[in-house]
Order: C-alpha cells, then structure tokens, then sequence
C-alpha cells in the first residue's frame, strides 16, 4: 500500500509547533540566565557587605567616600533650608555614594605613594600593581591627606596626590585585601584623563596627573567601565567593582560629621537649637525598592524649614505639604551603609522611588555622583548646592527618567 505524503496544511503546522517550542526554549534559556545575573550580582553585594565590617573591625570606621577622582568625600551638617524648591541637605545626601570606594579600600590596588602598600613608584621593577592591600588608612581615611578650609575648591577635599601614608607610621602591617576576586572580570577602570608612563623623570609622580574624563556609558548614564585589553583602559586610573552586566556599584554610607569618618552623629543630635535629627540610610531615596515584603515597610519624612515634609522629589497631587513618597524598608532606618546594582536595564533614578504620573520631576540621575570639583563638560549642571560645587542638585528633565523599569529591578544590599 502506498505512504500517504505530508500535505501542505501537515508540514505548516509542524513548523509552526517547532517554532513555538524553540520560541519557548529562547525565553526559558534567556530567564535563566537573567536569573543566574541577578544570583551573582546578591552575591557580589552580599560578599562586599562582609567585605567592609571586615574594613571596619581593623579600620576603626566604614570606608569613606571617594569621587571619581579617587578625592576625599567629606561628611555634610544636616540643614533644614531650602533652596529654590528643593531641601538643600536631601539634594546634597542623593549624590553622595561612590563608585571607586570598594576597590580602593577592600581591594587596595594602589601604589605605596598613596595607599601604603603595592605599585613602587620610584622602582616599578620592585612591586607589581597587582599587590592589593593597603596600609592602614589614618584617623582622617585618607592616607594623612587631610582637609582644608577651601571649601567649594579643588583645594577643600582630600586630593590623590595629598595622600601621605608614610607620615602615620604604620606601613609594617598590610590590611586587606578585604574582597575575595572569584573572577578577573568584576573590576574595571574609569575613563581617566592622564599619564600613566613610568619612562621620564616624574614618573615617581605620574599619579598625581590626572582625573576622571568625565565620560558616560549612553546605556546606563553611568561611567564608562573599561577592562584590561581595551584600547582606552588606563592602569592608573581608578578601579570599580561592576555588577554581572557590567555596570559599575554603587557605595552608599551614613552620613558623618565633617572631617571625622569614624564618628556618627547622634540620635538626639541638635544642627540648630530647635531642631533635633540624625542622619539615617533613608535619605538615600534611589535605595528604596519598588515592592515590599510584609512587615518591611515603615514611613519617613524629612521636615524643612517652613515645616513642610518631604519623602521624595516625586510629586503628589498638586505638589503642596506633604511632598513625595515616604516609603522606606526598615532595614534604611537601622543601616549604616549599603551596595547598589542597577540591575539588568543598567538604570537608576535618584530623585523618587517610583514615577509618579502628571509633572515630571526637576531632576536627573545622571549617575556621576561626587566625582570632582570642577566638569567644565557639565555645562554647569553641578551647581554649588552646599557650598560643595561638586554636588549637584536637580536643575532639569533630562537624562534617567522617572519610569517602573528604571527602579523595579534594582539590586539592593543594606548592611547594619
């Protein structure tokens, strides 16, 4: 008996459920995978969190803040003025994190110069800068470098080339590295405007040359992160460690009393005869999630000068009293430091925790946070919002949105 043949109607259905299966295998292989990021990426975060009670046990303080000039980030008095329409000091707290921190204190790729230990400026035969560790970093937390009076000048922060760690008589022990590198790829470089030769006579001072080219990744509005083998990677310039696809960290620290890392301010704290407040980690509105488990959620609000109460920069309703969304994990209320993944659409928008329908926010994440003093390609973007010209304030509606998909995926670690 003759085999019937497939008929045209027979082989368009099979294809059309091979289609389908291999459709579903595609999203099913690429969930996983996107599981398996954002795995590696909690436990980058969680291993960086132990990583800096460990700093903290030999240091005496949580790691400092640094910009993306490797300069010191000094703590700022809480003030309840306003300028223009937003409170002065919350403005100030959401550009306070940092991308180079980790790698310079949990890591400590430095050179002898400026961290004590590692790259030997005067012999680079010597020492290679791949000896991480660093000597320990002095009372200020930074290598003896100091704070002057200049506020508002590239004089009035700790600069790279101030650093002194051979003035604290300390360079017998080696502390660190804090920070387990399970793989090559979780650190890379900034971009950095500067020379980093070691063939001429200044090469003892070839750090001391240079600082941030202030160039952004257009995916994530964040630094650009270069790796070693790319044409623009420098071995000087600083390092950061990067989330799973590729995205630099953000740190984030309690806030401190100018010039004293290791001191917190206390719960019944008085910045003005009437008025009694201590910083906490919930200023920090990009550290809010979207959802909440149960029992995690709680309220907080900072109250101005005119008595007004401020959650967020989000606007609600017609934009009077109370303003934004309060909003916080209570974990925020407790927390003394945290990390920060922006997760797989690489984005993160400072200014509310979700993105509130009618007038847009006045504000943007660009994502550079206290980088440096003076970015002429900023365009005056970083206005001198506390006497600090290199903390910016919100001034206009463009670069990180206020949208769901900026926020909802973002990877947050709070550490107590």
């Amino acid at each position: 008996m003759p085999r019937r043949a497939f008929t045209m109607v027979e082989i368009l259905v099979t294809m059309g459920i091979v289609v389908v299966l291999i459709g579903l295998l595609v999203v099913a292989a690429g969930g996983a995978r996107e599981a398996a990021m954002v795995a590696t990426t909690k436990s980058r975060l969680r291993a960086l969190s132990q990583a800096v009670v460990r700093f903290e046990s030999e240091a005496g303080y949580l790691p400092p803040l640094l910009d993306n000039d490797r300069a010191g980030v000094d703590g700022v008095e809480p003030t309840r003025k306003m300028d223009g329409d937003y409170p002065v000091y919350l403005t100030a707290m959401q550009r306070r994190y940092s991308y180079t921190s980790p790698a310079e204190y949990l890591l400590g790729y430095g050179d002898e110069e400026h961290d004590g230990y590692g790259y030997d400026v005067d012999d680079p035969t010597e020492a290679t800068a791949a000896s991480l560790g660093i000597h320990r970093p002095g009372d200020d937390g930074f290598w003896n470098a100091g704070w002057s009076d200049n506020v508002g000048t590239d004089e009035g922060r700790p600069e790279l080339c101030e650093r002194r760690p051979a003035r604290l008589g300390q360079l017998g022990t080696v502390l660190g590295p804090y920070l387990e590198l399970d793989d090559p790829a979780m650190v890379g470089a900034i971009g950095w405007d500067g020379d980093c030769s070691v063939e001429d006579d200044t090469a003892a001072d070839h750090w001391d040359f240079g600082a941030w080219d202030g160039s952004i990744d257009p995916a994530t509005n964040q630094p650009l992160v270069v790796f070693p083998g790319d044409s623009d990677y420098k071995s000087c310039a600083p390092k950061v460690i990067v989330d799973a696809w590729g995205t630099p960290i953000r740190y984030y620290r309690i806030n401190h009393p100018p010039g004293e890392p290791g001191r917190r301010y206390p719960s019944d704290y008085q910045p003005s005869p009437e008025w009694t407040y201590a910083p906490t980690m919930a200023e920090y509105f990009a550290l809010r999630p979207w959802e909440f488990g149960d029992g995690e959620e709680t309220t907080w609000w900072f109250t101005n000068e005119d008595g007004e109460r401020w959650g967020d920069y989000g606007l609600v309703g017609d934009g009077g009293d109370p303003h934004g969304d309060p909003s916080i994990p209570r974990a925020l209320l407790t927390g003394r430091f945290a990390f920060m993944s922006a997760g797989a659409n690489r984005r993160i928008y400072d200014w509310a925790r979700v993105d509130f329908p009618g007038e847009p926010i006045a504000g943007l994440s660009d994502g550079r946070g206290d980088h440096a003093a003076f970015d002429n390609a900023a365009n005056g973007w970083y206005e001198d919002g506390l006497n600090l010209q290199w903390l910016g304030k919100p001034a206009f509606d463009t670069g990180v949105v206020a949208t769901e998909e900026a926020n909802r995926d973002n990877i947050v670690e709070i550490g107590q």
